[in-house]
This record gives structure tokens, sequence and C-alpha cells, in this order.
């Protein structure tokens, strides 16, 4: 037996960080196992700590040294499995500074032989306390199918029943005592109980032995309580007799001619366990276990008032009323007095069977004590017997000892149900009936433990031999059909899955009468219709969607998750809320569902949904509308696979009106199609609709699972994926968590449900930009999924677009490249007709590229995904108008805006046909139309569309929003660049009102705003105020958004800004240097942001007269630009002017007029004739040959600039103002005064527009220099 479990109730724990140390390690574990045999010793804190936590199954005392105690005591004393803490201070130290003063802990003991004394008086009372106690509503139970009921209630009368069923021998006794020495090797005092055992055993004398409390007792307790059959069947020897002997002792008591008993059981509950007795006033209660009392009130109210030195316990006193000649026989209780020679008077224990059922008549205090009335039932057989008709209607005929083994497989105890039909699979006669069933059970215990390919060598071995039995029963091959299907399903392989479905339907209609008088569906050559589209359409992963990462993946546990618990056979107790179509509406909503097919053209895209000429079937063969409504979801299935959400969605709807009709009432079923429902819901972006499917599953699974279930963790996680879109990231964290600890309760570590768990963490930590941590998840999920899958599953694939994802964002772009197109091979291997997947990994990898600024490259990845989806998609969809953003985007970046505009708008007009005008989801669009028109310049009309954006936003969002926050500030954006500078910053302080008050969510967004008010502050020359507002957003971002390297670097290079205007150019270089740094160390891909800084310490240094230096960075940057982009471009061209500029300053006029000239030869190759920008680069050579005195030429060369100014640029423009008073100087220097005055008043004339009416004073000033001395200024001009 294996010794890492603890086989009894309670596990000693000893932490001492010194125990190596202590000579009496050995004495002290041999004087403890005289106490309690499970002892475990830890010197580490971490791994003691961890232990702590593993533990579920049993109550923990603990011993700590007090050196250890105040380390250990914080990280577990609010364990609910830890019961009482014990300190031993073998120093004597002075412990009164310790605080320790914790209601679990019994005491600090400086004697170690009063240390053991108390804890055996603290075992003692937790043998006489530990009882689990379960409530039922007997009425549910009785009005409700409860074929696949899991309670414990249920499990103890099979059990109880099968007990008389298995092997009873002289082998099965050796076997009991061979694995109690095995597992008691090191206890000397219970190796020698058992060596007496099997010496003096008898029979008769069964109950004595178990009264005892020795190895007997308390293994056979401990698996009684956690109802683990394992245990059970290795005592079944022992137990048979037990129970034969209660059965006697019952019989005698009901022969004795005794009525009404009173029996009493003193105990101490917290108040929460007392709370929930009197909830369950008037319920049943079942108790895990044998349950002692005595007939003597008196000895169990001294129990109950026993001194306790924790004080959080309430004495209790249960009394129970029992009726012998009232009850079944079944109903099984013995007085102990009759057969013990070793009790006294006042010691009439009365015994009552793992399989009594109580009624909780009421709970209240009298005469000082709480007082719990419970009289003994008869209903605990009636349920059960229940259970058995209910089961019998979906397996006709099946063994009690079937149906035991399935239930602990619903239970989910796997590995008990597993080795239970192995066993009954061993002890089978090669001609029993029931052994096709036993195999197709195994094959359902191996399939929810992911052994796929085990499980389906049982399926297989069922079919065989329910097909090779004359005469052949088609009908039972079904539901192993079906299973198969689910199978091939998990496995990736779609089309083989859809060939089982098919069958099952097939033999379903061949072997069960229809009735006419409901049809679900049109008719059966639409029904055909669609059902050929599945087959035709390509098969792969559902999980890339349509906006981003948010829902590039639709997550693959949306389409694998629940098909582990989807099968026909679930069941539920009960449902807190319904579903928003009553059963009794089906037929109204068939008619519904018949006008949608006709509303969606879905005749045109696919014909019709599926049809069965009657899902009303006979009353005597309903159970195959269960395993009809399966196979529809599964068929809804697939077409979610494909990406059909609206068509899947129906399929769904479809299985769920069967359902609500058959079982009419909350049923796990129920369920799961919530759940499906919901899935689908989330990828159609509906998240308040789809939470609102997913929690109705919940109320239904944690109605009936309270302590949690693999059904409740698989709708935990579709709610933790819909809060980690909206954003909710603590919250979603939180609700992964709860699903991981629940999957690691059924699951070994490493096992392919946790991958779900896992992979929603890492979504968590992407949202939440802690992106190293989201590539471990995540990698611990493909690690997992790899092992599970063949090469080419969808879930691979939409894992390693995950991770792609994320090492773009950690602008890793190779490294995502390569998890992308790994992805990309994958599925053009094995889906290579699924363009709608394809199409998502295409963007995926466009998206990487737009990122590097390769936008040629770019354009033929969302090229190729646009024309998969436009093949893909008959109509327009949802997912081309993406596809379409992301190319309106790329032309944005290589400023063909024209181009961008009309890819934009066509995105608009798909999104208009299936959404309202007032959608928030066309924002998607209209913002992006808007930055085009921003960067255009287009102010007026930018500001047309944010609004609009911002109208809708407003009216969806009433009490604000963070998307409504982010347009804001496009608005304020645009305000800026309008110099509407008191608008802007009243635009960006309502962004920031709204921001702040979802702090949590939005902190990035708060920095940008700060960051936003900051600049416009700087336009206003407010630069100590502006420096403020950065400090607070670099504050921000640093504390929030470490990772955020662009950002931070942005800020301290605004800072720097700021300073350099206050002429404050020490500081400022040190902030440029830092933000320099941040953007090398860190982010050093963005080449654009490190020009952007050499340029500005450049500019800096040039203001402070080091000219030498400040060129040396100006050909840093410019050394970039030429690596990253052609030799023609304008940006090389922007470098090469900010040089010419320092040239002009140190006077080296014909290097200044060389780079000028090499800026002016590149902008005429990217620009148009008549450009502005190529008359900039007049204007500076003019500049250049006018302080050589080329006047001239330095004419022609500004008369060209002015040409175009003029045509471009409206009255009072400052380009205009400058060009004209440099013509003027060329002039004046050539003595030609009244046409320099003309254009010095032109000049003038220019000032006074709007656009530089602040600075005409200084425009005065400066026409009135010495034009000789214009060299000495026109280098300050900022270019």
């Amino acid at each position: 037996m294996n010794r890492t479990n603890n086989k009894e109730d309670i596990t000693l724990i000893w932490f001492d960080s010194n125990i190596d140390s202590n000579n009496r390690i050995e004495q002290t574990n041999k004087q403890l196992h005289q106490i309690n045999d499970y002892i475990v010793f830890h010197t580490e804190l971490k791994s003691c700590i961890n232990s702590v936590k593993s533990i579920n199954n049993e109550k923990i005392v603990f011993i700590s040294s007090i050196y250890d105690a105040p380390q250990i005591l914080q990280h577990i004393i609010n364990l609910p499995q830890l019961d009482s803490v014990f300190v031993l201070n073998l120093g004597k130290l002075d412990h009164e500074h310790l605080v320790l003063e914790q209601s679990k802990l019994i005491g600090i003991y400086d004697e170690f032989d009063l240390l053991c004394l108390s804890i055996q008086d603290r075992i003692d009372f937790l043998d006489q306390n530990l009882q689990t106690f379960s409530f039922y509503d007997q009425g549910e139970y009785l009005t409700k199918d409860l074929s696949k009921q899991t309670a414990d209630l249920i499990w103890f009368q099979l059990y109880h029943d099968i007990l008389f069923e298995l092997t009873y021998d002289e082998d099965a006794k050796q076997e009991m005592i061979d694995v109690c020495r095995s597992y008691y090797q090191n206890n000397i005092k219970e190796l020698e109980m058992i060596e007496k055992f099997k010496n003096e055993y008898r029979s008769e004398y069964v109950l004595q032995w178990y009264r005892e409390k020795i190895f007997l007792y308390k293994m056979i307790k401990k698996a009684l309580r956690t109802k683990d059959f394992n245990q059970l069947y290795i005592f079944r020897y022992f137990m048979k007799d037990l129970t034969e002997s209660f059965v006697r002792e019952n019989q005698k008591m009901v022969q004795s001619g005794e009525e009404i008993l009173f029996m009493y059981r003193g105990m101490k509950l917290t108040s929460d366990q007392i709370e929930k007795f009197k909830e369950n006033t008037g319920k049943l209660v079942s108790i895990n276990g044998f349950f002692i009392t005595n007939s003597l009130r008196s000895i169990a109210l001294n129990q109950a008032m026993r001194s306790s030195e924790k004080t959080d316990l309430i004495p209790v006193l249960i009394e129970i009323q029992c009726d012998p000649q009232h009850l079944s026989n079944s109903v099984i209780i013995t007085n102990s007095d009759h057969f013990n020679e070793y009790l006294c008077e006042q010691q009439q224990e009365i015994l009552f069977d793992s399989n009594v059922t109580f009624r909780l008549v009421c709970a209240g205090i009298e005469e000082d004590i709480w007082l719990i009335k419970m009289t003994v039932s008869n209903e605990g057989q009636i349920i059960k017997e229940k259970y058995i008709k209910d089961s019998h209607r979906q397996m006709e005929d099946v063994s009690t000892r079937i149906l035991f083994g399935r239930l602990m497989c619903d239970i989910g105890q796997w590995d008990q149900s597993q080795h239970f039909f192995q066993l009954l699979l061993n002890n089978s006669n090669s001609n029993n009936e029931d052994l096709a069933t036993i195999e197709f059970s195994l094959g359902e215990v191996l399939q929810w433990k992911g052994e796929w390919s085990e499980a389906r060598k049982y399926y297989n071995h069922a079919y065989d031999r329910i097909m090779n039995v004359k005469p052949t029963k088609i009908k039972d091959s079904a539901k192993i059909l079906f299973n198969i299907g689910e199978i091939l399903y998990l496995e990736g392989k779609y089309e083989e899955a859809y060939d089982y479905y098919e069958q099952v339907l097939a033999i379903r209609k061949q072997n069960y009468s229809f009735s006419k008088n409901v049809r679900l569906c049109p008719s059966n050559h639409q029904r055909n219709s669609l059902l050929n589209h599945i087959r035709m359409s390509s098969f792969g992963s559902a999980s890339l969607n349509s906006r981003g990462f948010a829902q590039s993946c639709c997550r693959w546990y949306c389409t694998t998750k629940f098909r582990r618990i989807s099968r026909w056979y679930c069941t539920v107790k009960f449902r807190q809320i319904f579903f928003q179509f009553p059963s009794k509406y089906a037929t109204n909503k068939v008619g519904l569902i018949g006008k949608q097919l006709s509303k969606r053209r879905l005749v045109d895209k696919s014909r019709n949904v599926h049809e069965i000429d009657s899902l009303q079937t006979n009353q005597i063969n309903r159970g195959s509308d269960v395993l009809i409504a399966a196979t529809l979801r599964s068929f809804g299935n697939i077409l979610f696979q494909q990406v059909k959400y609206d068509e899947a969605l129906i399929f769904h709807q479809q299985a769920l009106t069967i359902l609500e009709e058959y079982y009419q009432y909350p049923h796990i079923d129920i369920a799961v199609s919530f759940g499906y429902i919901g899935s689908v819901l989330m990828c159609q972006e509906k998240y308040d609709k789809a939470l609102d499917f997913c929690q109705r599953a919940i109320s239904i699974y944690t109605g009936y699972y309270p302590n949690g279930h693999i059904y409740t963790a698989s709708t935990l996680d579709y709610i933790g994926y819909i809060l980690y879109l909206e954003k909710m990231y603590d919250e979603a964290l939180k609700i992964y968590e709860q699903e991981l600890a629940m999957l690691q309760k059924y699951y070994p570590c490493g096992h392919v449900n946790i991958a779900y768990a896992l992979c929603g963490i890492g979504s968590v930590h992407c949202g939440q930009r802690k992106y190293d941590e989201a590539i471990t998840f995540y990698k611990q999920t493909l690690d997992i999924a790899q092992k599970y899958y063949f090469p080419g599953h969808s879930n691979i694939i939409c894992t390693l677009n995950h991770i792609g994802y994320v090492q773009r964002k950690q602008q890793k772009h190779n490294e995502a490249l390569d998890f992308h197109r790994r992805a990309l091979a994958l599925q053009e291997k094995y889906y290579p007709m699924y363009y709608a997947n394809i199409a998502h990994t295409l963007n995926d990898i466009g998206d990487v590229l737009i990122d590097q600024e390769k936008y040629d490259e770019t354009l033929k990845f969302y090229n190729r995904a646009l024309e998969m989806q436009e093949k893909y998609y008959p109509n327009s969809h949802v997912d081309i108008a993406t596809t379409l953003n992301k190319i309106g985007r790329t032309f944005r970046r290589q400023k063909k805006f024209d181009k961008a505009i009309e890819y934009h708008q066509k995105a608009l007009e798909i999104q208009e046909k299936h959404y309202l005008s007032d959608s928030v989801i066309i924002i998607d669009t209209i913002n992006p139309s808007g930055h085009v028109l921003y960067e255009e310049k287009q102010y007026d009309a930018v500001n047309d569309y944010f609004r609009r954006a911002l109208s809708t936003q407003e009216n969806f969002y009433p009490d604000g929003h963070i998307e409504t926050s982010r347009t804001l500030d496009s608005i304020g954006r645009t305000l800026y660049k309008q110099k509407k500078y008191d608008e802007a910053i009243q635009v960006h302080q309502k962004a920031l009102t709204i921001q702040e008050k979802q702090f949590r969510l939005a902190h990035v967004d708060v920095a940008d705003s700060l960051n936003n008010i900051g600049n416009i502050l700087c336009s206003q020359e407010k630069y100590d105020q502006a420096i403020d507002f950065y400090q607070r957003s670099l504050a921000i971002r640093e504390k929030f958004d470490p990772f955020g390297y662009a950002g931070i670097a942005a800020v301290l290079r605004n800072i720097g800004l700021a300073l350099h205007e206050q002429e404050k150019y020490d500081k400022a270089l040190n902030f440029y240097q830092r933000a320099l740094a941040v953007q090398e160390n860190f982010d050093a891909i963005n080449h654009v942001g490190i020009v952007d800084i050499l340029i500005n310490i450049a500019n800096t240094l040039r203001d402070q007269g080091r000219y030498n230096e400040a060129i040396e960075f100006q050909q840093r940057a410019l050394t970039i630009r030429e690596d990253k982009h052609s030799t023609c471009h304008e940006l090389i061209a922007n470098s090469l002017n900010h040089i010419g500029h320092i040239r002009l300053d140190q006077r080296e006029y014909s290097l200044a007029l060389e780079c000028y000239q090499r800026a002016l030869t590149i902008l005429k190759n990217c620009y148009p004739s008549g450009d502005v920008n190529i008359a900039q680069s007049l204007r500076y050579i003019g500049d250049a040959l006018y302080v050589q005195g080329k006047y001239e030429e330095a004419f022609d060369f500004c008369q060209q600039a002015l040409t175009i100014y003029e045509q471009h640029y409206p009255s009072g423009h400052e380009n205009l103002a400058t060009c004209l008073n440099n013509i003027g100087n060329i002039y004046s220097d050539q003595e030609q005064y009244d046409k320099a005055i003309d254009f010095y008043n032109s000049t003038l004339d220019q000032c006074s527009g709007q656009c530089i009416r602040g600075n005409l004073d200084n425009w005065k000033d400066f026409v009135c220099l010495c034009p000789r001395c214009y060299h000495e200024s026109v280098g300050q001009l900022q270019y």
C-alpha cells in the first residue's frame, strides 16, 4: 500500500528547522507513532507550506518549534485542513513577546511528554467530532430524473447493496492482512494488532474488533468518510462481516418489540456548521460512515460539554428518534450492548449503518445548549430505487454493480471507477450480457481521464461484442458510436467524427418510431444539404477570432473543453435560473428558429439545419431524445470549428429545446448546452449574453456539486475568458486559479485539461503586459498539448499563435514570426481548405511585419488573408472587415492616405450590414479612418469621425468606459494640432476623469492622458506645469507598466523637451540620455524612437554650441535611418538637413550646402514636383547660398520655395513669412532697398495672419536686423 497517502483521518506534521541536529528525532518519532500513525517531518519552510496545502482529505495536527512558529503559522493558520497547532519550547524561552494568539493554537509546551498527552487528547476529540453531514431536498429528488445523481446518499445506498456481491473468502482476508502489514510496517503497535487479528478474529466478534479503534477502525472510518471504494474493497472481508452483524442485531432489536427509541450524540460544531443545519430544516441528512450514539442523554451531554482549547467550537447535542417497527429492512441500526461484554450499564451505544438516512426536524437552543433533532427515515431507500429506475430509462437492464461504477465515474472518482470496472471485467463470464456495458463504461472512464486511445479500444470491444450477439442490438451501438465520435473530435479528426455522428442519427431513426406532431426543423433535403455542407467545409481550429489577440483565439478550450463533459447521460439535481425560453414554449421557439433561418439566408449559404422527422418520441423510447440532442450539439461544434457561429448557435438551441422538453427541469445536459451557447456568444462578442448563459450553467453545477466539479471548472474557464476580454484581469485571474484548483483535484500534473487553466492564466498575464509570465504559461500549455495531441491539432496551432502574439508584444519579431509560421505550416498541412483560420494566422504574420515596417510584405499576407476570407464567406463577413482595416492601416503607415481611406470605408460598409449604425463595434473602423485624416492634417474632418464614435460610446456606455476615454484623447490630440489648447485640455481632463475611476484597468491610459496634457502645456509655454504632468505620467508607467519601455522613454524625452525650452540644457540632456538608455537596452528594435532621441540630444548640444558632438549624434541617427530604409527615403533627407543646419552654425557653408543638396535629390525622388517638403530643402539651400554671398543663386532657390509655399499654404503661414523675409534680406544685401522693403512689408502682412499673430512683434524686430547678421539667426530656426 502506498505510504505517500494517509489512510487514516489525521496527519501529524512536525516542523523544526533544526530537527536534524536533534538527537531525539528517532525517539520522538517512536513516541508519536503510539499516538498517530501518519507523521511527516519538515525542516524547510517552503516544502512544509506546500505539504500542508496539498492535504485535502485529512485533518492536520501541527507541531512547531517555538523558533519557527511565527514564520510558518502566518502561511497556514487559516487553511481549513489545519485543525490545531502545538508549539514545543524545550529551551523554555520567554515567549511572551511572540504573537501566537490564534484560535487553532492549543498550547506551548516545554516538556515533550506533556505535549504528547495533549496531542492524544486532541486526536481523541477529533475522532469524536470528525463527521461529514450532507443535506438533501427529498422533494427535488422525488420529482426529478435521478439517473446520474451523484449524491453521497445514493453512493452509500448502492455500496451497501454491492458489498454482498463481492468475493468473500480466505484469500480476501489474507489480502487485507497483507496490505495492512505493508502499510503499518514501521508501526510496532499496529503490527501487533494485525497479528492478533490474524490469529484470533472470528466473525461473531466483528463489532468488538471494529470498536477497539485499532487499524481496522481508523482505515475503514477514513475510507467511508471519503468514499474510497478501493480501500473498502480491500476490507471487503471484514466489511461484509460487519454489515451482516448489523443486520442480525437490527433484527433482534425489531423482534424485541421496542417502539420509539431516542438516541443522542454530543459533539462540537462551528457556528457555520450549525447554521447549515438551521438552513436545511426539514431536509434529509446523510452521514459518511457509521454513526455512534448513546441511549443515555447524560453521556452524550457530557461529550458535548467537554472542555476544548479551541474557542470557536460550540457544544451541540444531537437527538435522534427512531421507530424500529416502521423502518424498512434496509435501515440498519444495532444496539452494541447486546453483545459487548466490556460495556458498562452507562454505555448503551447504538450504531447506525452508513446507509441510514435521517430527516432533520429542527435545530435550536434548548436549555442553554444547541439541540439538533432528527428522525430515522426510509426515504434513502426510496431515493435509491428511483435512481435505479431512472437510470434504466437510459440504460436498460443494467445491474446495480454497473450503476455503482458509473456513479463513481460521475462523481469524478475515475481511478476508483476504472478499478471497479476492471474487477467486474476480470470476474465476469465471457457470455455475460453485462460485458459490453462494462467495456463501454471502462471506455467512458478512460475518456474522462483523457486516455483516448485506451478508451477507443474498449469502445471497439464493446461495439464488436454487441454486433456479434444474436439478435444484434443495433440501437445500443449508437451510444458507443457517439462516444467514438467524441474522441475523434477531441483528437482533431473532425471529418471522421462527423461520420460517426451521422451513423448515430441513422440508427436512431431506424430503431425508434417518431410522432409527427412536432417538427423541430424544416425539410429533409435542407437537413442533408447543411450536413453535406459541414462535410464539404474544411475542418480545423476555431480558435482564432477577428479582433486582435483579445479575440485572436476564441480559445481552444471553447471548442474542446466541454467535449469532456458533454456526454449524453449527464444529470443534475436542479437549477435556480430557468432558460429564457421555457419548455412549454418549445413549439413557438421552433417556429422562431425557422424564421431565423429564412432571415439569415442560411438556405442560400448552406441550405438548412439538421432535421429529424420528429424528436417527440414515444414515452418508452424517450431516452433516445438525449442522444439526438447530444449529436445535434456535436454538429454545432463542428460548425463552431468552421467559424460559422450563427449556424452553430441554431444547432445548440435546437439541442437545448429537446433537452428541456425531455427533462422538464434543470439538468446537467441543459447546463452543458448553456455552456456551448455561451461559448458561441462569446466568439460573437456578445459578452453580457455569454456571461449570462455561463452563470446559468454554474447555477446548475454548483447546486449539485457545491464543492466543485469538472463541470464547474469548465464553465469557470469560459467566465474567466469573458472577464479577460473585458479587461477585468484581476477577476479573471481569480476565476482561473479557482478553476485550476478544481482541476488539480481530479487530474494528475500535466493532464491536458489542466492546460486550459494554464492557458487562461497566460492570457491574463498577457493582458497585464506581464509577457514573460505569459510566455511561461503558454509554453507549459504547449508542452502538454504536444504530449496529448497529434502534431497538427488545432489546440497546438492556437497555442503557437498565442506565443507568437506575446513575442510580438515583446518586440521579438523574428521569434514571433517563427511561431506564427509554424502554426501556418500546420494549418496548411492538416487543414489546407480551412481558409478562415488560415486567414487569421496570415493576419497574425502581417501584424508582425507591419511592426517591422516591412509594408510590402505586410500587404502580401493581408491580401492573402483577404482572398481566403472572401472565398470562405459567401457574403460579406465581419472578419473580412477586420482584414480590410488592417490593409487600411498599412496604407496609412505608407502615407497612401487615399488607399487607406478606401479600405477603411469598405470595412465600414461591411460592418454596417451586420451591426446597427450606433454599434460600438463599428467604432473599430470609424476611429482608424479618423487617424488617417489626422495624418493628412484634415483636422475638421477628423473631429467629425471621432465625435461620431464618441456619441456612440456615450450612448452605449452611459457611465463612462475606457474606450470612451480613448476617443476623447483622440479628439484632444486633434484640437491640440488645431492649436485649440484650452479646448484640448478640457477634453483630455474629461478622459482623465473616466480613466481615474477605472485606474486599476486603465493606468496606462491615465499615463497617456497626463502626457497629452503635458504636451499642450508645453505648447502654451507653461513648462513647469507640463513637467509636473510628465512626472506624474512617468511615475505611473514605472510603477504599473514597467515593461512598457516605449512609453517610459517617450515621457522621459518629453521632460527633456520641456527643459530644453527652458534652456536647462544639462537637465534636458540627462532625461534624453535616460530615455536613450531605456530604448537601447529594452526597446532596441524601436529604431524610430531611438532616432528621435538622438536628434533631440543633437539639438540640445547644438544650442549649447557643442557642434561636433551634435553632428556625432545626428550622424548616428542618419546611420540608423540609412540601415532601415531605402537610399531614397524622406527620413534620410531629414537627417541630412539637420546636419546641414549644424554645418551652417559652424560656418562650414560648403558642407552645409552639400547636405542640403543631397536631401533635395532624395526628396525629389520621394515626392511629386511642387511638394512642400521639396520647398523646405529649396529654402535651406537658398539660406546656405545667401550666407556665402551668392545672392542670385540664393534668390532663385528662395523664389522656387516661395512659389510652392504659395500653392500649399494659406495666407499667414509661418513658412511663407520666413521665405519672404529671406528674399528681403537678399535684396537688402544687394542694396536693392525698395524691393527689400516690399518683401519685409509682405512678411509683416503674413505675420498679421491668424497663424502667427502672437509672434508679430518678434518678426518686426527680426526684419529690422542688420541683414549681414542674418546668418547668426537663421540657424536657430527649428525646421
